[in-house]
C-alpha cells in the first residue's frame, strides 16, 4: 500500500516554511510532506480560497511526480489553518484523505465563525497577541520586538533565541476573512481526525481544544510544549504524526 504524503498547511502570520523542519524529519521516517504558501495575507480570502491553494498544491505535487494514482494525503493544521483543513478534506473526499489532523488548530463549527465563537468561549489564551498591530488594508502583524512576547512567548525556553528569532524574520501580515466569515463547512468531513493539543500552549487554549475534539469525535493526542513544536521539537511532532499515518 502506498504511503500516504503529508500535507502540512500552516497558521496565522506564517508560511509554508515554517514546517521546513518537519518535511526533513518526516522524510528521514520514509514520508513525503509539502507545505504549500496560503494566500493568508490577502485581504478577502476565506476558507475556500486557503483550500483552493492547498488543492493546487496537491495537485502540483501528483503532476511533479508524474504519478496518475497520487494516492492518499495527510491533512495537518496548525492553529488557524485549523479552519481550512476540513474544508480541504470535504472538497477531497473520504477516498483521499487517510486522516485529518488539528494540531493545536482552531476548529470551524458549521453555522458560525472563529472570530463569532471567541465572543461567547475562551480558545485563545490571554496575551498571545499582545504587540499585535493593524495594518492600513486591515490585515495584522507583529513588530520584529513584539513577537517574540507575544505570539513566540515561552517558545526561546523550549528552543532558542536564535530559533525564535529566525522564525519571526519569516512572518508576514495576517488578513482576516477567514475567522470573520461563517465557515463553509455544513457538517464535520467523514473522515479520520485526529487532535493534536499542546498541553503548553500559551496561544490556542489546550482546554478548548480538548473540548472540540470532543465534540467533533477526534482522537485526542497530547503533546507536551507550546504552540509551535515544528519549532520546538519537530523530530517528536514527526513520530506523532507518523504513527497517525501508520495506524
Amino acid at each position: 500500500m502506498t504511503a500516504p504524503r503529508f500535507v502540512l498547511v500552516h497558521g496565522a502570520w506564517h508560511r509554508g516554511a515554517c514546517w521546513s523542519a518537519v518535511v526533513d524529519e518526516l522524510g528521514a521516517r520514509g514520508f513525503a510532506a509539502i507545505a504549500p504558501d496560503l494566500p493568508s495575507d490577502v485581504s478577502g480570502q476565506g476558507a475556500q480560497a486557503y483550500a483552493d491553494a492547498v488543492l493546487d498544491a496537491i495537485d502540483q505535487d501528483a503532476a511533479g511526480r508524474d504519478d496518475p494514482d497520487p494516492g492518499p494525503v495527510v491533512l495537518v493544521g496548525h492553529s488557524l489553518g485549523g479552519l481550512t483543513v476540513p474544508v480541504v478534506a470535504e472538497r477531497l473526499g473520504t477516498g483521499r484523505v487517510a486522516a485529518l489532523v488539528l494540531l493545536a488548530a482552531m476548529t470551524p463549527v458549521p453555522g458560525t465563525s472563529f472570530i463569532g465563537r471567541m465572543r461567547t468561549e475562551e480558545l485563545m489564551v490571554p496575551g498571545y497577541d499582545a504587540g499585535v498591530r493593524r495594518g492600513e488594508d486591515g490585515t495584522t502583524y507583529f513588530p520584529v520586538e513584539d513577537a517574540p512576547e507575544g505570539l513566540y512567548r515561552g517558545v526561546a525556553a523550549e528552543s532558542s533565541d536564535a530559533a525564535v528569532a529566525a522564525a519571526v524574520a519569516d512572518m508576514r501580515p495576517q488578513a482576516w476573512t477567514v475567522g470573520k466569515e461563517t465557515t463553509p463547512l455544513a457538517a464535520w468531513p467523514a473522515v479520520r481526525t485526529v487532535s493534536v493539543v499542546c498541553s503548553g500552549d500559551r496561544v490556542a487554549s489546550p482546554e478548548a481544544g480538548r473540548k472540540d475534539a470532543a465534540t467533533i469525535g477526534a482522537e485526542l493526542v497530547e503533546l507536551a510544549g507550546g504552540h509551535f513544536p515544528m519549532i520546538t521539537r519537530p523530530g517528536e511532532l514527526a513520530d506523532v504524526l507518523a504513527g497517525i499515518a501508520a495506524a
